[in-house]
């Protein structure tokens, strides 16, 4: 079995995803439907902490098993349920976080305005 090296904080959100699998035997392996070959995972600077991941992932690591490359550029939050599929990047230069929400992202880039913004959400249909 391979050796899988966690150096960056990219590293750790592949090894915390479905993309690896915990054996009978305790070790940690690339799942068998990546056909030996990990995702390419590129955490920004705002990334380079356990704790700075954390908070971009309450819950827990998204579904990587069929990624193929994940690019995050400036604060994000991943909701819970959201699915990475083939090469997808996400840029959000505004500063300000951008909660991802549940759902399959694929081979497509996600860029500007947050793709749901609760307070605004809420601003915008109270009466």
């Amino acid at each position: 079995t391979r050796f899988a090296p966690v150096k960056t904080c990219g590293d750790l959100l592949a090894l915390r995803s479905d993309a690896y699998v915990l054996t009978k035997d305790k070790r940690i392996e690339l799942a068998p439907e990546r056909k030996g070959v990990p995702p390419t995972i590129k955490l920004d600077d705002g990334y380079k902490f356990v704790d700075q991941l954390d908070e971009a992932f309450p819950h827990g690591a998204p579904s990587l098993i069929k990624c193929k490359k994940l690019v995050v550029e400036g604060p994000v939050v991943f909701d819970k349920g959201v699915v990475i599929k083939g090469s997808v990047v996400i840029k959000n230069a505004s500063g300000k976080a951008l909660r991802l929400p549940k759902g399959v992202y694929e081979d497509r880039t996600v860029d500007g305005k947050p793709l749901y913004d609760g307070a605004a959400m809420k601003a915008r249909y109270e009466c």
